[in-house]
Order: C-alpha cells, then structure tokens, then sequence
C-alpha cells in the first residue's frame, strides 16, 4: 500500500505490526487500491485511547476505514467494503460452493482470539508487563474521561472491555486452551488445503488474506513448528505459496515484533520519567567531577 500513489478519498488508520491491520493491508495489496495511511501508535502511546481517535472508532482500536465520508471499523466489514466497492480482482467467489467455503473458513479463522493468545503469551513470559500495561490502560482511559466529559458513556464502555481482556489474561490455562484449539484449526486447514493453492476455489480470497496474517502472526510468535520440518506439509506448502506474492512483501505481513518500532514509542509515552532521569544523571556526573 505504501507505495502505491495516495488516494485522498481513502484512508486507513493503522499500525504496523498490529494483526488486523495487516489482513486490511493484504486486501488492498490484493485489490490494487491505492490509499492514505495514518499511524495511530497502539504500543506504549496509546493514541488509540485519545478523544481525537474514540471519536473516529468509539472501540478505540484499528484498523479503521474512511472512504467518502463512510467510516468502518471492524477487520471483517473493512474486507468486505474494500472487495466490493473498488475495482481489481474480486476477493469473493462468484460460484455458490466456493464462497460458502470461503466464508466459513473466514469465520473459522475469527474465531480465533489472537489478541487474547498474544498476550497472554507475554502474561506467561513476563506477567509483570502485561499487568502494568493494562493498569496503565485504565488509567489513560480515566484519564481522558475527565478530559472529554461528553464521551463519558464511550470510555465506560472501553474501561469495561479492558477490564475483561484483563480478567481473561489472569486465567493460567488460557494459552494452553489456545493452542489446543489452534491445532484443531490447523489439522482442519491441513486436510482440507491439500494440495491447493487457495483455501476457497482457484482463485485468491478473502479467507487468504485472513489465514496468511494468521500464520504470519503465528511465525512471529515462535510457532512456526506447528507446520514447518513436516509437521503438517500442505500448510508449509500453501503458506510459502502466500510469502511469495507480492501483497506479502508490500503489505507487509511482520514476521518479527520490531522493537524499535516499540521504543520510540515508549520513549514519547514517558519521555518526563526519562527527561526526569537523564536530567539526574547528568547533574550526578556533574558533582562528581567537581568532587
């Protein structure tokens, strides 16, 4: 998408390595739809729980669409805008059976909860992090309540869907529930991919775009061995297939968090607490030289 010309009538709000964000990416990559991208920084900024930004998606999150005035912002009706309202190759198959296939290996792969199965990955690896992020959440969302006084309803809501996301990651046996059910997903795709090149009929569907970002996602994470080295071939085979096009490439699908990415992040979020620190420590050194 970055390097097709902009196309001011549309825009996508996004974040580089976020998951949905990637499968809207992969779509357009696809379609040939040429746009506008604007970061909304989801890491240790936040910018998705500012007023600015609740107002375009009251869920405060990306990715989000504005085309000609329509906004839309879930991952699932995003696709399906794009396929339907720019030209290039439809993403949805025109044969009866293909598309039911197509939609149920969509829903499949929605049903899955990846935030929930990345996070709580860091909850095991880390606990403290996630802890602190989600308090810090909750209090940047209280934060901006008293700011914008009149989206009081709005926040309430994102208190509570923080609150529950929280409430889930505290469950010690929710990865192990996750990986569970993403075995039966992929011993499913494995029987039914074979050797296909695409998951619904011949041609390129949404249901790729949705299953490349999943296996990408899964790549990233350190799970790549649920298919690779034989573990189940035909998906090796139908995801390298998915590598090599180029919506791969240009999305991009990230198949590595980037830490910088993170940092500069974090170093805008808490740049008082660093100023504050690196101010100390030059005043130390200071002192001790004239010691």
């Amino acid at each position: 998408m970055g390097e097709q010309v902009a196309d001011s009538q549309l825009v996508l709000y996004d974040y580089p390595i976020s998951y949905n964000c990637q499968i809207v990416r992969l779509v357009l990559c696809e379609k040939g739809v040429p746009g506008q991208s604007k970061k909304v920084d989801i890491g240790p900024l936040m910018e998705h729980l500012r007023p600015w930004f609740m107002r375009i998606n009251p869920k405060g999150a990306v990715p989000v669409l504005e085309h000609n005035g329509d906004v839309i912002i879930e991952t699932e009706d995003i696709i399906r805008y794009i396929d339907g309202n720019f030209p290039g190759p439809s993403l949805i198959p025109s044969a009866d059976e293909d598309r039911a296939m197509m939609e149920e290996w969509l829903a499949l792969e929605r049903s899955f909860p990846e935030s929930d199965f990345t996070y709580g990955l860091v909850e095991q690896g880390t606990g403290k992090i996630v802890i602190k992020d989600m308090e810090r959440r909750k209090r940047l969302i209280n934060d901006h309540m008293k700011e914008a006084s009149n989206m009081t309803a709005v926040y309430q809501e994102k208190l509570e869907m923080v609150t529950d996301w929280q409430d889930r990651l505290r469950d010690p046996d929710l990865v192990e529930r996750l990986v569970e059910k993403l075995d039966e997903m992929l011993d499913k795709l494995e029987v039914h991919i074979g050797d296909c090149q695409f998951i619904a009929g011949s041609d390129y569907s949404l249901a790729d775009a949705a299953w490349t970002a999943l296996l990408g996602r899964l790549e990233m994470l350190g799970f790549k061995r649920m298919w690779s080295f034989g573990a189940r071939p035909h998906i090796e085979n139908y995801y390298i297939g998915m590598k090599r096009r180029p919506s791969f490439l240009n999305a991009p699908v990230c198949l590595k968090s980037s830490l910088w990415l993170v940092l500069r992040s974090a170093l805008v979020a808490f740049w008082p607490q660093v100023s504050l620190a690196v101010g100390i420590f030059i005043v130390i050194m200071v002192a001790l030289q004239l010691l």
